[in-house]
């Protein structure tokens, strides 16, 4: 009976391995094993390889069931130990980034489970690839009873039995016993891409010359064959790929010309060729493309539900099968309690930002939910001397003032106070109101919205004109007032929602009809600036050289993810021009006494100049330290104001 060691030596070895593949199981695409699709085909080893990182990263931990609700972490069984230390050679990460590899690309991943009384465990764990195993011999339909795989040392064929090894297998239908890749739906899309590469590397190889051809008068002395193929041969080898004219004029004869040929990659289609492949690839995976390839779509939100849908929907069900079969199969050969169980982590992944979680932890629990010291930890710092940082400090406006965080400061969903009310006997000068100067989700959306639908009719109307090759294709006058006209409207309804929640906190009355002249003003700015925004997009696509730098492209950006960032900014601007300039200055008209002050308040992906001025606190008729009087404001420098998604703090005390 061979020892353990000499089984490992007779299939790890550095011998050719023959392989015996059987075609519907192990697809070949152009000649190309499902092994070499991977090692040469960008599109597909990117999405595998993407996969199985997301999965080996993720901690398969061990646990105990105590009862039918409690559960204890299991760090020092056998079955823990093994799962941290698969063998002598990988880590936990190698072997399950391996053995998703295998399964992706194969349909098939096979664990050999090896007795090892020099492990911790008294086990190890090798992964077989699918390509090694010549053969396997089956009682039922459903799985196989031994596998034989080659031995690489000419030792003839290793016999492993069903009890040493746990198949993980995708489903074939008609066979349930056999596993289908998902390169058998991507076959045509593979073979496709490999000949599109292929052409281009032969272009390439004749030193990308596609573009001119050479004419012959007829009126000359005609060609035979002979002389004819003289010519061909001696001006390739002269000017062609390594010749010594290469890249220099030919000087021709008999009156020869020239004639420019243009091979247009784009009517020929290759980025959309390339793009519909990489879709093709991620659909048969079951993956958002904008996961592994940036998109011009993409923004920050929707970023961030991709990434959390990759672990809910997509990787769900691959982890789901691993896990399941770990418990059925692995646990109970290396003699695991019944209780016992394995899961991966999904906690670390699907939890939100720090920000995020922190203020949810904080309003679950009614406050602060660290310590000084626990925090100090987090942060490689000692304790605090004599025990000042074991104790949790509880703000009092938590304790007196009834709210469930401290974070809960603005009056987002309660009445604003008067100042009558301020003036009684519950509040006194030291309790300032604070108002969020910040427009709402649907407002953003509103406004997202109208930008959305102007660029969309502006590029109807302006698209033709340019291919028709127009010379007044743009007018200036026109889109102004359009897009002036759109959102106009849409600006009173915000500036009137937040100057007249301002003016109630204050005490004072909100006249609508006096915002309207500035508000057209700016509107008719705003529209000024974007359209000449535009308009050099566009001027500069015309003139790029770059295949997917045209006028479709900047149109298709302006419409679908520019318009967002545009439209939200514009709203943030104009809810905190209202709230923190326009109502208060009419307070002030209407002789109201009253501090009123503003804090500046950072927005998410902040630039690093606002981020430093989170928290900044200036009178309300001053700038902040950037020059702004509110975020987004028209006189700061574009550099800082364009795309700005913080927002303001009303602080307004009555005295």
């Amino acid at each position: 009976m061979p020892s353990i060691t000499q089984k490992l030596r007779d299939l790890f070895g550095h011998t050719t391995v023959h392989v015996s593949i059987t075609p519907e199981e192990n697809p070949y695409v152009d000649g190309l094993t499902a092994r070499q699709l991977y090692a040469t085909q960008a599109n597909l080893h990117a999405v595998v390889s993407f996969l199985a990182d997301s999965v080996a990263q993720l901690p398969l931990k061990v646990y105990v069931r105590d009862g039918e609700t409690e559960r204890r972490r299991d760090r020092e069984s056998n079955a823990a130990l093994l799962l941290y230390r698969p063998n002598r050679d990988q880590t936990s990460f190698e072997l399950w980034d391996a053995v998703t590899t295998e399964l992706l690309l194969m349909g098939v991943a096979t664990l050999w489970v090896l007795p090892d009384a020099d492990s911790e465990s008294g086990y190890q764990l090798r992964l077989i690839p699918k390509e090694w195993i010549m053969n396997t011999e089956r009682e039922t339909n459903y799985a196989p009873d031994k596998l034989f795989i080659t031995s690489k040392t000419g030792g003839g064929v290793i016999e492993i039995p069903r009890k040493e090894f746990v198949q993980f297998r995708m489903y074939s239908p008609g066979n349930p016993g056999g596993y289908q890749s998902p390169i058998s739906a991507l076959k045509q899309t593979l073979r496709e891409q490999i000949q599109a590469d292929k052409f281009r590397t032969e272009i390439w190889r004749s030193s990308g010359r596609f573009n001119a051809y050479i004419t012959r008068p007829a009126n000359v002395q005609p060609w035979d064959d002979q002389t004819r193929k003289k010519f061909v041969q001696a001006f390739r080898e002269s000017w062609g790929q390594g010749g010594s004219n290469a890249g220099k004029m030919p000087l021709l004869e008999d009156g020869m010309d020239i004639k420019p040929y243009q091979f247009n990659a784009k009517e020929a289609q290759y980025a959309e060729t390339k793009q519909l492949s990489r879709e093709d690839v991620a659909a048969a995976y079951h993956v958002n493309p904008s996961l592994i390839w940036h998109t011009t779509t993409q923004t920050y939100a929707s970023s961030k539900d991709n990434a959390r849908a990759l672990y809910a929907e997509c990787l769900g069900p691959i982890l789901q099968m691993l896990q399941q079969r770990i418990n059925s199969f692995l646990l109970p050969m290396i003699g695991a309690s019944p209780d016992t169980y394995v899961e991966f982590d999904l906690a670390e992944k699907l939890k939100g930002s720090f920000e995020e979680r922190a203020s949810i932890l904080q309003s679950a629990v009614g406050g602060p939910w660290m310590t000084r010291d626990e925090a100090r930890a987090d942060n490689n710092l000692p304790p605090l001397p004599d025990g000042q940082g074991s104790q949790i400090i509880t703000p009092l406006n938590v304790v007196e003032g009834g709210q469930a965080s401290p974070q809960d400061t603005h009056m987002d969903e309660q009445e604003p106070m008067t100042i009558e009310q301020n003036c009684g006997c519950h509040h006194h000068k030291s309790d300032p109101i604070r108002i969020k100067a910040r427009s709402t989700e649907e407002e953003d959306k509103r406004m997202e919205e109208t930008m959305s639908k102007f660029f969309h009719r502006q590029a109807n109307s302006i698209l033709p004109k340019l291919g028709a090759k127009a010379a007044r294709w743009w007018d200036e006058e026109r889109w102004d007032k359009e897009l002036a006209d759109d959102i106009e409207p849409v600006m009173d309804d915000i500036a009137d929602a937040h100057g007249e929640e301002t003016a109630k906190a204050i005490g004072s009355k909100y006249n609508t009809e006096q915002t309207r002249k500035y508000l057209r003003a700016m509107a008719e700015g705003r529209a000024h600036a974007i359209n000449e925004g535009t308009r050099k997009k566009l001027e500069e696509a015309m003139e790029s050289d770059d295949e997917e730098d045209t006028p479709e492209h900047v149109f298709d950006l302006r419409e679908n993810s520019q318009a967002e960032m545009l439209g939200q900014s514009l709203a943030i601007c104009v809810a905190g021009w209202a709230a923190t300039h326009e109502a208060p200055q009419q307070a002030e008209q209407q002789g109201i006494q009253k501090t009123v002050e503003k804090r500046w308040v950072t927005g998410t992906n902040p630039r690093p100049e606002h981020a430093m001025m989170n928290g900044e606190v200036v009178p309300i008729d001053e700038a902040f330290s950037n020059g702004c009087y509110w975020p987004g404001d028209e006189n700061g420098d574009p550099d800082t104001t364009c795309g700005c998604n913080c927002s303001t703090e009303v602080i307004i005390t009555v005295g």
